[in-house]
């Protein structure tokens, strides 16, 4: 049976975007191990989707874990993970989605959507989409 993806937290930590698993949900509160992580943007029914990092930790490598609470920075080195795609500075004021999936064959997928916004004193601030209509706008935090 599917289910629907379970949604990360999206914080802001010394300026850099990070993930955070949520301390418990549906499938209980033991770590996951992580098996892929991916943040793009989609561009439009017929454009392909920027890719800012894509990683895949292989079954051969040695697990990586994120304990529930624990955060994953956007671009974080993870031991024995095939990077696909290096971080790429990310767009300011655009959609941006993140997944982590799990490893194994079955069970839920871990996402979220954000957005970078650039503060008047050069730091950023992420934020989690209010309105489909105006992802980037009325953001509160």
């Amino acid at each position: 049976m599917s289910q629907g993806a379970i949604e990360l937290d999206i914080k802001a930590i010394d300026d850099k975007p990070a993930v955070c698993l949520p301390v418990s949900d549906d499938t209980g509160s033991d770590p996951v191990r992580i098996r892929r992580v991916g943040v793009s943007r989609a561009t439009g029914t017929v454009s392909p989707d920027v890719i800012y990092w894509d990683v895949d930790v292989p079954a051969s490598a040695q697990p990586v874990y994120l304990k529930r609470g624990e955060c994953l920075f956007y671009g974080e080195t993870l031991p024995g993970a095939i990077v696909n795609t290096s971080p790429k500075p990310l767009d300011v004021n655009k959609f941006n989605g993140i997944t982590i999936m799990p490893a194994g064959d079955y069970g839920p997928v871990y996402s979220s959507a954000f957005c970078v916004l650039t503060q008047a004193d050069g730091t950023i601030r992420v934020a989690v989409p209010t309105q489909v209509q105006s992802p980037c706008g009325s953001l509160s935090f």
